[in-house]
């Protein structure tokens, strides 16, 4: 009888947590209610596929975009995707278009750019590079008058997944490095839709599922470019680890998750482990951050609707986004967003990154062409 009695018991809990969860992800499937688009000045350059992240250089003169065709990449595998690579676009000339840089001594025959990360302290740019067989890191040196880019180091780790892992920043200095892992699992190396058995075969499904119940199962990891070693940096909080930034002082490291629309303040330990502080709950998904160093500023690449996302890739839906700001009202007041540029996703679909500069908004997509080009 008691047996009985505990299984039922069990049983109840276990429906409970699941009524929980649906619900949650009903309110997540939600579109934002204030979702009010402001997109008549806004024209498409470019003809890259998948400008997933973009940062602004020094005095933000110079925008830099990492294209790397990534819904062909994950779905396909890297040799299917053609190739990406790093572009610029000078924010001060107005007739100026998007051109691809050439990575001067870079090592491997293909480039498939994800989140990017460009520090002004050490003019290094970090690149999340899917290669098919693994993912790794590259680092650059950025050069200003004239702009040019060299490659100095790839970073390599086994506990880097094969297309899982998102974005990239620098630490506390140059030799410090942090990535976030967004997958679960790893797919072959030709994609998902070509598993090479049967637990490759079952991964998708079983991840799509592991969202939906909004089981924390990703990380962010460290890396130390002097030792070329890398270890969890801090404890598996995140449905999917993706965007991050970090404080000018290098003390406070801001991790997005955006099923669970939230974003994750980490405080950084002496040893570089870190240790979170407090969730930033948020009306609607986020993918990319950046830190604006004069506003004090966090911009954000926003989905608005996560229910418009019914298929990814040129063919999509057209999925709505743009760019918010995030910003703390008080030294220790209440988190408040504001929306800047709202765009109903027809020119392109399913932002993942935004940038101002004066009143230009430019708008990044994981799987359209081109950057959209707006004023404001």
């Amino acid at each position: 009888m008691f047996g009985l009695g505990l299984v039922k018991w069990v049983a109840l809990i276990l429906v409970a947590v699941l009524a929980q969860r649906i619900y949650k992800l009903m309110e997540v499937m939600k579109p934002y209610a204030e979702m009010n688009f402001n997109d008549k000045n806004c024209v498409l350059q470019g003809e890259m596929f998948g400008n997933e992240d973009m940062v602004l250089g020094k005095e933000s003169v110079m925008l830099f975009a990492a294209s790397g065709n990534l819904h062909v990449c994950f779905d396909e595998g890297s040799a299917a995707a053609g190739d990406g690579g790093i572009w610029m676009l000078d924010m001060k000339d107005s007739s100026a278009r998007p051109k691809q840089l050439p990575i001067q001594g870079y090592p491997h025959k293909a480039f498939h750019g994800h989140g990017i990360y460009l520090s002004n302290a050490t003019d290094r740019l970090y690149v999340v590079n899917h290669l098919g067989p693994k993912t790794v890191v590259e680092v650059m040196k950025v050069e200003y008058s004239p702009v040019r880019i060299s490659h100095l180091k790839t970073v390599q780790s086994d506990l880097f997944l094969r297309y899982g892992m998102n974005d990239v920043i620098e630490g506390i200095d140059e030799n410090e490095i942090y990535v976030s892992r967004w997958q679960v699992f790893q797919p072959s190396a030709n994609g998902w839709n070509n598993p090479t058995s049967f637990i490759e075969a079952i991964y998708p499904k079983l991840g799509r599922l592991l969202s939906m119940l909004f089981i924390p199962l990703t990380l962010v990891y460290r890396c130390d470019l002097k030792k070329d070693k890398c270890e969890a940096a801090s404890e598996r909080l995140f449905v999917g680890a993706n965007g991050m930034t970090i404080s000018p002082d290098r003390s406070t490291v801001y991790v997005v998750d955006p099923i669970d629309k939230r974003i994750g303040v980490m405080s950084r330990t002496p040893s570089g482990f870190l240790e979170h502080q407090e969730w930033i709950n948020l009306p609607f998904g986020v993918d990319n951050i950046e830190y604006d160093h004069q506003s004090g500023d966090i911009l954000m690449g926003t989905i608005p609707d996560f229910s418009a996302i019914t298929k990814h890739g040129p063919e999509a839906t057209e999925v709505p986004g743009g760019l918010s700001v995030l910003r703390r009202e008080g030294e220790r007041g209440t988190w408040t967003t504001h929306d800047v540029l709202m765009h109903d996703g027809s020119k392109l679909s399913q932002i993942s990154a935004g940038v101002l500069f004066g009143r230009t908004v430019i708008l990044g997509s994981p799987y359209s062409k081109g950057l959209l080009v707006c004023q404001v």
